[in-house]
């Protein structure tokens, strides 16, 4: 009985701490602007592909969005763009839809990220992709610390088609302008990117490491004198499709996985998705979540979308300490 009490503690100081956590960790904003994609990568953890339907979260509810987040204290005043391939709007025609939210956000003073897989960097619109983005760089002010308001993430690894033809031609466009550019690869696939930087060390100029932002993780050198540059492994996890790749690390519970270090305080991660929903967090399987339009398709306020996320959370919480780890111990 002893044994079974002090289990029942532990597991409540888990659920307890992982709520508090979900209510009150400061936080940044993601938006997974659409499902769309060119690829169907057998890594990937979002339902995102050809098939999928070209929509896209409207502009005008980002922008709200940001408006109400931009007063809170507990929001650290930086945003992410992604998708599926948030650049795929150029291909249906909408050539405004990203330089709009790029210029939003910056204009409101915030960071901001934009992530892709580079797909459209050898397109017939990808010149119009490049000089859109030029154009947003060279207008955009440097921030207090005369860094780069802007980064861009790609992606280098197996799984994407042609990833070093496109993330070269991205960063040899881009080299040399105020931009910060994150590529982004799989523990196991270092021998990849190395392969990447001594090719991109032939036509371009590459400092030495000389600053780190936000830990030892985020070592920056320049390219060109100018563009701060970094790389990265990320551990691969089995949601979505990436469930049948055998070295993709098991995500039983990644409800929990919501929070990350910025620099030494964890920061939540809100994502709003093009299916209506908001998620504590980024994996795939069971997700604290909500939906963020309301039954008559208007945005619910940000304060109601954090209520019904920090109830969703606490009952996720209670369920993962009574059922999953309580009751069911040998299912874990």
């Amino acid at each position: 009985m002893k044994k079974i009490f002090k289990s029942f503690l532990e597991n409540l100081g888990f659920a307890a701490e992982a709520y508090g956590l979900a209510k009150n960790a400061p936080y940044y904003l993601v938006f997974k602007t659409t499902n769309y994609c060119w690829y169907k990568c057998r890594h990937c953890c979002e339902n995102a592909g050809p098939d999928q339907e070209k929509t896209y979260i409207p502009e005008e509810t980002i922008c709200k969005i940001i408006s109400q987040a931009k007063n809170d204290e507990k929001f650290i005043k930086e945003v992410v763009f992604t998708g599926g391939e948030i650049f795929s709007s150029y291909k249906f025609g909408d050539k405004q839809y990203v330089p709009n939210l790029l210029n939003f956000a910056i204009k409101n003073k915030l960071g901001v990220d934009i992530k892709t897989n580079a797909g459209w960097a050898n397109t017939s619109f990808g010149q119009q992709i490049f000089d859109d983005l030029k154009k947003v760089i060279t207008e955009t002010r440097t921030n207090e610390y005369e860094l780069p308001k802007l980064q861009i993430s790609l992606s280098l690894d197996q799984y994407h088609t042609n990833c070093l033809e496109n993330n070269m031609k991205v960063i040899k466009e881009l080299a040399g302008l105020p931009v910060a550019i994150s590529l982004s690869s799989f523990k196991g696939q270092e021998d990849l990117v190395k392969q990447f930087e001594r090719k991109m060390s032939k036509t371009l100029k590459i400092s030495k490491p000389l600053l780190a932002l936000g830990g030892p993780t985020r070592q920056y050198r320049l390219l060109n004198g100018k563009t701060l540059y970094r790389s990265g492994f990320a551990q691969l996890f089995n949601g979505g499709r990436a469930i049948k790749i055998p070295e993709a690390q098991d995500t039983k519970h990644p409800e929990f996985t919501f929070v990350q270090l910025n620099g030494c305080k964890p920061v939540k991660i809100v994502a709003f998705d093009n299916f209506g929903r908001v998620t504590l967090g980024e994996n795939s399987g069971r997700k604290i979540m909500t939906p963020y339009i309301d039954e008559y398709g208007q945005l619910k306020p940000l304060p109601k979308i954090f209520k019904e996320l920090n109830r969703s959370a606490w009952n996720k919480c209670l369920y993962f300490t009574y059922i999953d780890q309580f009751f069911n111990p040998y299912t874990r």
